[in-house]
């Protein structure tokens, strides 16, 4: 994912402090303006915004009470596609980088640099078990040292981070410290029992964060089959919704419409139907979110390899007038649904051109359906 999720919690009370969160942006970027959003379980909330100079710094003076947590910035349009969270305390500056590649660097903010060292090491220490693990021949005595550093390493920056945000995030997402190294396929089966452990959904320091949402995506993907990636992502959605149904069913909608819309947005469409039909859809009718079950059944019934909707139309025979429906036609491979009209003359050279085209295919090949909008075009 592209988005940098660094974490949120949402203390009961206030913080009352003038902090500062200053940002340097490469110039290259030439973007205008930095905007702060509180981010909220559905929703995120305006706090304040500044302009960015011509060497591409910006700073954010916050002078009232704040809720400590995660907060967003958003430099550029479309507001969906550029921003970054991090963590704001409101008991410590926070200065980053944003380099010309995308990248962010805190200089000032111990929250968001532990945070950042943890997702870095955490990546390096996956990566080199798991190259380990996928020789032929494991050896132990080269193991056991990455393993050994890799306890240790949680355990440093567990104790580092005791008493601020950042704690509650390294230890929701607590790597699986492996101890038995007999191959890669072990691992990942035991990895992948251990996944939520010690994630609790029901936590509303986390809910109000990215992270039920990225950790949900990683675990879908992550752990799927290569042999059978759909059935295995399908069943990883299963496992999912299965591990959040404790939680309360309006935060259930909110999560699994989250991930509803990141599977629609990168064309999975089965994976995008599965969650609607065996989980969103139920939830959203028990809500009594008719406009999001309708969006969902709309989805699915116009989706590639979905069964078309249903249609009809009258057709007459001198004085006899008779419905057909689309359903009730002869089945065949493809149907071509056309809309025309004999006062358009796109419309004129075109039909002739399908129709010649469908006389050379092979009978039962296509159909077409040809729809008449005379009074639409008067």
């Amino acid at each position: 994912m592209k988005k940098i999720l660094i974490g949120l919690l949402l203390f009961p009370l206030l913080t009352i402090a003038q902090q500062t969160i200053t940002g340097h942006f490469a110039p290259e970027n030439s973007f205008q303006f930095g905007i702060l959003y509180r981010i909220a379980p559905d929703n995120v909330f305006y706090v304040t915004d500044a302009n960015i100079d011509a060497a591409g710094t910006f700073e954010l003076n916050i002078k009232d009470a704040i809720t400590p947590g995660m907060y967003r910035i958003v430099y550029n349009l479309p507001q969906d596609q550029h921003f970054f969270d991090f963590i704001y305390s409101g008991k410590e500056p926070v200065e980053f980088t944003f380099s010309a590649g995308n990248e962010i660097t805190f200089s000032t903010s111990e929250e968001n640099q532990l945070w950042s060292e943890y997702l870095l090491k955490s990546f390096q220490f996956t990566s080199e078990i798991s190259g380990l693990l996928t020789n032929e021949i494991v050896k132990e005595r080269k193991i056991e040292p990455v393993l050994e550093d890799q306890k240790k390493w949680f355990k440093d920056i567990l104790k580092r981070s005791e008493g601020m945000i950042v704690y509650e995030f390294i230890n929701a997402v607590k790597p699986y410290l492996y101890d038995d190294y007999k191959s890669y396929e072990a691992y990942v089966k035991k990895a992948k029992t251990k996944y939520f452990d010690n994630f609790d959904f029901n936590n509303s320091l986390l809910q109000n964060s990215g992270l039920p949402l990225e950790q949900s995506i990683r675990y879908i993907f992550n752990n799927a089959d290569r042999v059978t990636p759909t059935p295995s992502r399908n069943a990883n959605i299963d496992a999912v919704a299965k591990v959040i149904s404790t939680t309360d069913a309006t935060y259930q909608k909110q999560l699994l419409s989250n991930l509803w819309d990141f599977l629609s947005t990168n064309q999975l469409v089965e994976e995008a139907n599965h969650l609607a039909e065996k989980h969103l859809i139920p939830i959203s009718e028990q809500l009594g979110d008719t406009a999001l079950a309708t969006k969902l059944s709309t989805y699915k019934n116009i989706s590639i390899g979905s069964k078309a909707p249903n249609f009809s139309w009258p057709k007459y025979e001198g004085d006899t007038k008779t419905i057909k429906y689309f359903h009730d036609l002869e089945p065949v491979e493809r149907y071509v649904i056309a809309f025309w009209s004999s006062l358009c003359s796109h419309c004129l050279n075109e039909i002739p051109q399908l129709h010649s085209k469908v006389a050379t295919m092979s009978p039962g090949a296509v159909k077409v359906v040809a729809i008449g909008l005379e009074d639409c075009m008067m």
